[in-house]
């Protein structure tokens, strides 16, 4: 009997842990997946936290670029600056003729062994020389002509506009010769004797008779002067000084 009991006893306590096992408990407001995985429910860093570069502290934020600066563009230059610069610059390859004041534009050059001036002189039809104008002196030429060519330009083309001075191209007398066959006066030119003589085939020389003072030892260039019976003329000086020597001479 009492055997029979204590094996009765024993298989009802085993009766329990037989039966289903007990499901698991979810935490109030949670999922099955962060019940499962505790270490999901661990917070994240913010996003892009982790990619972000500490600064040194301290150190000063990088100054903004200056945009570069494009050099100013030269000032395109009138008519009348282009020409009186020409003449100042050209060395009597062109000068000025204005036919209202009858007056010849022309560069007049000095030089030394170590320095040179440039003169602007306004030549008369009677020769005469009326208000010059002085580029730059002696000594001053060498390093600021350009200088004081920009600075004196707008009176010098003033004075190409009120005159109304147009350009003359030079017919250049060649070196060693006597002759020289000018075809706009229709005959040849000659120097002799320090004169200027016009030679037309069949017919005797003509002289050109000189307006003022001519005393030349050779010509450097001509100038046959539109619609007028005179010719301008840049001569070798027969004295120093001056590089070559202006003379206004009439077409007989």
């Amino acid at each position: 009997m009492l055997r029979s009991l204590a094996a009765l006893t024993f298989v009802l306590a085993l009766v329990p842990a037989c039966g289903p096992a007990k499901e698991p408990v979810t935490p109030e407001g949670g999922s099955d997946e962060a019940a499962a995985d505790p270490a999901a429910t661990e917070a994240k860093p913010a996003e892009g936290a982790a990619a972000a570069e500490a600064k040194p502290e301290g150190e000063a934020p990088a100054e903004a670029k200056a945009p570069e600066r494009k050099p100013a563009e030269a000032k395109a230059l009138s008519e009348s600056e282009s020409l009186a610069k020409e003449i100042v610059k050209g060395g009597g390859r062109r000068i000025g003729w204005s036919a209202s004041k009858k007056l010849f534009m022309v560069p007049m050059e000095k030089r030394t062994e170590e320095a040179f001036s440039i003169e602007v002189h306004f030549v008369g039809d009677d020769g005469k020389v009326r208000d010059p104008m002085q580029i730059c002196q002696l000594g001053e030429c060498a390093e600021h002509f350009d200088e004081k060519l920009t600075e004196l330009l707008p009176k010098l083309a003033q004075k190409v506009e009120e005159g109304e001075f147009v350009a003359i191209r030079s017919i250049g007398w060649p070196d060693n010769r006597d002759e020289l066959d000018v075809s706009s006066l229709g005959m040849k030119l000659r120097l002799s004797k320090g004169k200027i003589e016009g030679v037309k085939e069949g017919q005797k020389p003509v002289v050109f008779p000189p307006v003022g003072r001519f005393e030349i030892w050779g010509l450097k260039a001509i100038y046959v002067v539109p619609d007028t019976k005179l010719l301008g003329v840049f001569a070798k000086p027969a004295n120093p000084g001056f590089v070559q020597t202006f003379h206004v001479v009439k077409v007989p």
